[in-house]
């Protein structure tokens, strides 16, 4: 790297969209705080110049954008002294067009002022064989010309030859040079604040060093020696003219189109299979209280009934945990949560799950006690829910051994399956339980179930049997009414031609 990048200096790079002849450069330089900068006479009498001392300068470029210091102003202004077509160029345009030296001025591309990015990395460590193949006759003299600091910003090295057509270079350099009243210089100091390089191959940016905030986090002008000039200086760039803002708008419209679809389409939901039920459940170990000794972490243990099918931890341990006074009392937070993904069939009825908790306390000897056991029958009952158990430690009956054995050792542990948490008639009758503290905890239950859309439609041919049907009855009436009515109207001519009476 380059020598004026200290001071916790870092580098940029910026990806361009558009062309890097839109960018803008802004270095603002103020004094110091804390150095005390002394005008001299002639300045003191020009309120403007004592006013320098007072306010931060801004100083604006534009991209390949030229500003001479007093040196170069002298220098150019002599078209004698101008030897390189860069110089006479520089010499026509001090002549053409008025320029006032300014303290923090630019050295452009054209100028090969640093080398380049790629050449900076083809540099090699100083040994003595380098030092011995400067002394060869027959070395070219450009090349032992570049090793100099003073004159090698004049001359291209190979390096940046080959490099030339892939990046663009640009410095922002300070003006710390002593010169006489006819403005002849007496001391040459030049410090770089800041460089650009772009690569126009790719069209990016390295800003070394990186934009930054002169209240905030200011940088030191230094020397190269790392002694500090007494100005403290800011670094912006401008990239806001940069591309079209209709371009750049219908890109980020399209790729919010496309990751909506993509995030719709990840985030699918997934149901359950249609002849089981799915059962979130979390569980949040909160805290513990009430007990001995300090440095807690819980281990814990589940036990899934056959009929339920788990996605999870059966059994993990939470991190250690100190204690923790809040109203004269001690508490031991955890906030470890513990995640089951539950399936079972739909026409049974959830069984509870077993949950087995240890209390475990640590020392500085490596010691591991058991604090406290507890037990939770958790049934899958839908909701939110909140609990505070309580822990119990089991003792042997000969206290006296006990306690040595627990401080000494960490105790034993006597409880061999933890079913007799569950069972208590499955305890040991050669130990007593005595209860210790409790353990807070908060949980929360839900359940998904498939279940399949059915359209209640009815089919055509029963529309259609019922139809005829209807109209069936409806005409087997009309014609009951019918014949009724027939039956009463010939009632009477009927009667006498049976019994002979009427006529013939």
């Amino acid at each position: 790297m380059n020598d004026f990048i200290r001071n916790n200096k870092v580098t940029g790079v910026y990806w361009l969209k558009g062309s890097v002849e839109n960018i803008k450069i802004r270095v603002k330089l103020k004094p110091q705080d804390g150095l005390i900068s002394l005008p001299k006479l002639e300045e003191f009498s020009n309120k403007s110049n004592v006013s320098h001392y007072e306010k931060i300068q801004e100083y604006p470029f534009k991209w390949q954008e030229k500003s001479f210091c007093t040196r170069e102003l002298v220098q150019y202004s002599d078209v004698h002294k101008c030897i390189t077509d860069t110089e006479l160029t520089y010499h026509n345009m001090i002549l053409n067009t008025s320029h006032e030296p300014s303290k923090v001025f630019t050295y452009i591309h054209d100028d090969y002022h640093l080398p380049f990015p790629n050449s900076i990395r083809k540099e090699k460590k100083f040994d003595l064989s380098s030092c011995m193949n400067m002394l060869r006759l027959n070395e070219k003299a450009d090349d032992i010309i570049h090793q100099t600091s003073s004159m090698g910003h004049l001359f291209r090295s190979e390096e940046n030859i080959d490099t030339e057509d892939e990046w663009t270079a640009m410095h922002v350099m300070l003006d710390n040079s002593e010169y006489n009243e006819d403005s002849q210089l007496l001391m040459r100091q030049e410090i770089p604040l800041v460089s650009l390089y772009h690569n126009k191959m790719h069209n990016y940016l390295i800003l070394s060093p990186d934009v930054n905030d002169l209240e905030l986090n200011p940088y030191v002008a230094e020397t190269v020696l790392g002694v500090p000039l007494g100005y403290e200086y800011s670094v912006d760039v401008d990239f806001e003219e940069m591309g079209n803002s209709e371009e750049l708008t219908i890109l980020l419209r399209k790729l919010l189109k496309k990751w909506e679809k993509r995030h719709k389409y990840l985030t699918s939901f997934s149901m359950p299979p249609l002849d089981k039920r799915v059962y979130c459940v979390s569980l949040d170990i909160q805290s513990a209280s009430g007990f001995d000794m300090d440095d807690l972490y819980l281990e814990y243990n589940i036990k899934i009934p056959e009929t339920i099918h788990c996605n999870g931890d059966l059994h993990g341990r939470t991190h250690t945990s100190k204690a923790l006074r809040i109203h004269n009392v001690e508490e031991w937070n955890f906030g470890y949560i513990i995640d089951l993904g539950l399936e079972m069939p739909v026409d049974l009825e959830p069984p509870p799950i077993q949950i087995f908790f240890e209390v475990i306390s640590t020392d500085w000897w490596g010691r591991h006690r058991s604090e406290g056991y507890s037990y939770l029958p958790l049934t899958l009952d839908l909701g939110s829910y909140h609990k505070r158990l309580t822990c119990s430690r089991p003792e042997e009956k000969d206290w006296v051994q006990a306690e040595g054995r627990r401080f000494f050792v960490g105790g034993c542990h006597l409880i061999k399956d933890l079913d007799v948490l569950a069972k208590p008639q499955l305890q040991d009758a050669n130990f007593t339980f005595t209860t210790t503290g409790t353990i807070s905890l908060q949980w929360n239950i839900m359940s998904q179930t498939h279940i399949p859309r059915v359209e209640y439609t009815p089919l055509p041919s029963t529309s259609s049997a019922s139809a005829v049907l209807l109209g069936a009855e409806a005409v087997l009436r009309q014609y009951r009414k019918a014949r009724a009515k027939l039956a009463a109207a010939t009632k009477d001519l009927n009667g006498p031609g049976k019994d002979g009476s009427g006529d013939g």
